[in-house]
């Protein structure tokens, strides 16, 4: 009879912090609204991601990815064609006219002040 109680408790043991362990939300799964979204309204979704690189190639074609597909210029994306890769967006042209996709929309670039600091040398000193 004792030697079934330890066993019990023994596999108790075992069990109870797996359990515990089960229950804990994995913190890189993605929100639950992604999974409540029919395959028509993630489709949506995946439009409204844009551009997410450009490759720029001097003398060669230039290429991005948009929303998942690696695009360079002249291919197609669904019924345009991508006209132009620059470093500030992605011209596409088609049936419905041209579409411009910014890369960073929300970010401006201002050039850097010149300051008439002088550069500190840091290491051995000359006398």
């Amino acid at each position: 009879m004792m030697g079934r109680d330890l066993l019990a408790v023994f596999l108790a043991g075992l069990v109870g912090p797996s359990l515990a362990v089960a229950q804990v939300p994995d913190p890189t799964r993605p929100p639950a609204a992604v999974f409540d979204q029919e395959v028509g309204a993630t489709a949506a979704v995946a439009a409204k991601s844009g551009v997410q690189t450009v490759i720029l190639r001097p003398g060669g074609k230039s290429a991005a990815v948009i929303n998942g597909q690696y695009v360079e210029e002249g291919d197609k994306l669904g019924d345009k064609r991508v006209l132009k890769i620059s470093e500030k967006e992605v011209v596409l042209i088609g049936e419905s006219g041209r579409e411009v996709i910014e890369t960073t929309p929300a970010i401006e670039k201002v050039p850097t002040k010149k300051t008439g600091a002088k550069r500190r040398m840091t290491g051995t000193t000359q006398k």
